[in-house]
């Protein structure tokens, strides 16, 4: 490379490096040295190993780009930085060199994580417009039976008071409604999603209370309680996090098999998990898995798992998923879905601590 070539590389603002096909970097230039956060000097020291870590897609790129002697584009390539920073997308360009040395290609980077962030703003937007409209209609229609139903209990509770069994359930079923009722009340007052009623509360007595919901509601799933007895109080809206849970719970129990088991992890997450996507790496969370033992989603369903209306059950609504997906977000909180090793799915729930 001569002086004129070295020098405008030099000048780039654009990091590039100059890739052997073994995984060897010939060259990189001072943008890409600051980007990737290498220390200045020889760049023979360095692997797109070393940088993106073993086993990375972008070499099998650099390859194919060579062998072919074709350029080649990555729109949007995942790049972990570490060290409690944030995942990156960059758009990448591979370009083979004819001139020597020989098996080398130029690999340029543009970082696209601000218009990913952007996009992703602007369809959660659509997705809660959405959401919130529909919450508007359901508080107007469910008001006046709810009201009903709630005198109607309260007349059987009281002939059911001398069979403790029955009355067991009549008091559980005033509780529900009366959340219920709270619930609905703030909708119709505010006209919109109203705000968080937040309590201390013990995170897996919720969980527990909902477990004894569904197993009073059907029969047939086992569940595996997986706790960290370690874990403070949550604080948070009890009865929409009760909603939440309720949902992700159901579902599970639902898409499991006759006998299958349906499993729930507590534990603390937060920014020393350097791989772990949390919505402030400088927080810690609480971290709620739900497993089931189902046949998973399929992979062309994944995306649109938390729009409203969207269900691949038969006599589904497509409501509980997007309802819990905004109820956990005004928590500060996130709700992802992803592959269970062995088959089936995971709902990740992340929450704050104070």
């Amino acid at each position: 490379m001569d002086e004129l070539e070295q020098s405008i590389l030099a000048s780039m603002t654009t990091p590039l490096l100059a890739v052997h096909g073994s995984g060897r970097i010939h060259y990189l230039n001072p943008a890409a040295e600051d980007f990737f956060r290498l220390p200045p000097g020889s760049p023979t020291r360095f692997s797109l190993a070393q940088v993106f870590g073993e086993g990375s897609p972008l070499w099998v790129q650099v390859c194919r780009a060579i062998a072919e002697q074709k350029s080649v584009t990555i729109d949007s390539f995942r790049y972990e930085p570490g060290r409690g920073q944030a995942p990156l997308v960059l758009r990448v360009r591979i370009d083979p060199v004819s001139r020597a040395p020989a098996d080398t290609a130029l690999v340029l980077f543009w970082d696209q994580t601000h218009l990913e962030h952007l996009e992703s703003s602007a369809y959660e937007q659509r997705v809660m417009g959405a959401i919130s409209t529909i919450v508007k209609r359901l508080a107007h229609e469910i008001h006046n039976p709810l009201s009903g139903i709630k005198g109607a209990t309260q007349l059987l509770e009281r002939r059911v008071r001398d069979a403790p069994d029955l009355a067991e359930y009549a008091a559980v079923i005033l509780k529900e409604l009366d959340r219920m009722e709270r619930l609905v009340k703030s909708l119709l007052l505010q006209g919109s999603e109203p705000p968080l009623n937040k309590t201390h509360f013990n995170l897996h007595e919720l969980l527990d209370t909902v477990i004894w919901f569904q197993n009073n509601a059907a029969t047939g799933v086992n569940f595996a309680r997986d706790y960290d007895p370690s874990l403070p109080e949550l604080h948070g809206d009890r009865d929409r996090l009760h909603q939440v849970f309720l949902n992700l719970i159901r579902n599970a129990a639902q898409a499991s098999p006759p006998g299958g088991t349906v499993t729930l992890r507590t534990r603390v997450v937060g920014p020393w998990q350097e791989r772990l996507e949390l919505r402030d790496p400088t927080r810690t969370y609480f971290q709620i898995e739900i497993e089931d033992q189902g046949s998973g989603v399929a992979p062309e369903h994944v995306e649109r798992l938390f729009t409203p209306f969207f269900t691949t059950k038969s006599g589904g609504t497509g409501l509980g998923l997007s309802l819990s997906y905004q109820i956990v977000r005004s928590h500060q909180g996130q709700l992802r879905y992803r592959d269970a090793p062995p088959g089936g799915a995971v709902f990740d729930v992340t929450l704050p601590m104070e």
